[in-house]
């Protein structure tokens, strides 16, 4: 006797009856979240060193980034960009005289709408041993299609004929049937499936900005602090796209006691709040790079040298002439973009090429990008390399 023959009498597997259940949890959603806590987790083991000041950095930068990438998808493929609820008396299905004290619930996202019905049947009633627990999810990706519910209609309406077919019961229906209507001077349906659709693009044009903006940090941070207020731009505009687009009239379906309305939820406010949260950020990280570079290079682990593209070269009195840092700081209406680049100088009549002195020593000197030098050009391509000293590091005492 085999192990698998232990007990069973058949020679074959056993087999079991579907056990069909409501949905409790959005399986986009929580695919989305258990992948961010992966990475979270697989980022957090990699941390634990000796070094903790560099490590809270690390890890509030690491964090960060994954947090707005994840909650970018989740709000994109999320079900509650509105909702509603009721509890109220109707009836159960269709041909039938029983009704039940139930609770409705509506959730509409940019790619279809969410039911679920739930009620306690009365256990001296008919439906005592009846479980009444059902969620069903109808989508409208993308096209309205032809009027009717035949193989040229639109997605949604054939899932609704489809949800007549097996029975679903009369209050899912009911809901569905408002926005499968097209036409009357109503069409719910239409309108929020063009919200969808434009606010869907919206939502994914922010994630390779997001994507930009996590690849320049690691190069040029003012870059990356604009591509994050960009992403977040995009998201305050799919915001505001899908409050214009969405519906003229606001979506009212009456039950026998109460009236299901709806309001914006979850999905909506996170993006708004994640798309200021984004600008802000990004105004924070511009100013840091403008007037604090060395603080905000030192949080991002990334070289000085980056924010460097342009090497001049100056004479000794020349060099003289550079503001320091002090300076700057006391008097910044002198600069366009706070930098440290050369001071004005006084007006002084053109040198002749033949008067230049072929020995002067010039002493290289590094300008910041978008550096505006408030002195005359000099161009100095004709000098031989022996006039030039050996190019030194910048200091980020000086901004050159």
């Amino acid at each position: 006797m085999g192990f698998f023959e232990f007990g069973r009498d058949e020679r074959f597997p056993t087999q079991y009856d579907a056990k069909r259940t409501a949905v409790t949890v959005d399986l986009v959603d929580a695919g989305l979240a258990t992948a961010c806590i992966i990475l979270g987790i697989s980022f957090f083991i990699s941390l634990l060193t000796r070094k903790l000041k560099t490590n809270v950095v690390i890890f509030t930068r690491v964090y960060t980034t994954i947090l707005i990438g994840t909650l970018l998808l989740i709000n994109n493929f999320g079900q509650e960009w509105e909702v509603g609820h009721i509890n109220s008396v109707m009836a159960y299905k269709a041909g039938s005289v029983q009704e039940i004290n139930g609770s409705v619930s509506l959730k509409i996202a940019l790619r279809g709408i969410n039911v679920t019905l739930k009620a306690t049947p009365d256990p001296n009633g008919p439906l005592k041993d009846e479980t009444i627990d059902y969620n069903e999810r109808f989508e409208w990706v993308w096209d309205q299609g032809r009027f009717g519910f035949g193989p040229y209609a639109g997605l949604l309406q054939r899932e609704f004929r489809e949800a007549q077919y097996r029975g679903a019961p009369l209050p899912i229906i009911w809901v569905v049937d408002y926005f499968v209507i097209d036409g009357e001077g109503q069409r719910y349906g239409r309108f929020y499936r063009t919200a969808g659709w434009y606010t869907h693009i919206l939502m994914w044009t922010t994630f390779p900005c997001w994507l930009l903006s996590t690849i320049l940090f690691r190069s040029v941070i003012r870059y990356g602090a604009y591509f994050l207020g960009i992403c977040g731009g995009l998201q305050l505009l799919a915001n505001l796209v899908y409050l214009v687009v969405r519906n003229p009239f606001p979506l009212s379906i009456p039950f026998e006691e109460e009236t299901l309305t709806t309001h914006f939820g979850f999905n909506y406010w996170c993006t708004f709040v994640l798309g200021l949260i984004c600008v802000i950020l990004a105004g924070v990280i511009v100013y840091m790079d403008m007037y604090h570079d060395e603080l905000i290079y030192s949080f991002f682990g990334v070289n000085p040298l980056n924010s460097y593209d342009e090497v001049v070269y100056l004479t000794k009195e020349e060099r003289q002439h550079l503001r320091r840092h002090q300076t700057i700081k006391q008097n910044k209406s002198m600069t366009k973009h706070g930098d440290i680049p050369l001071v004005e100088m006084e007006a002084a009549p053109p040198v002749d090429a033949e008067d230049d002195d072929e020995d002067v020593e010039y002493i290289p000197v590094y300008l910041k990008r978008k550096t505006v030098v408030l002195a005359p050009s000099v161009n100095r391509g004709n000098k031989p390399n022996r006039h030039r000293m050996p190019l030194p590091p910048p200091s980020t005492s000086h901004a050159s």
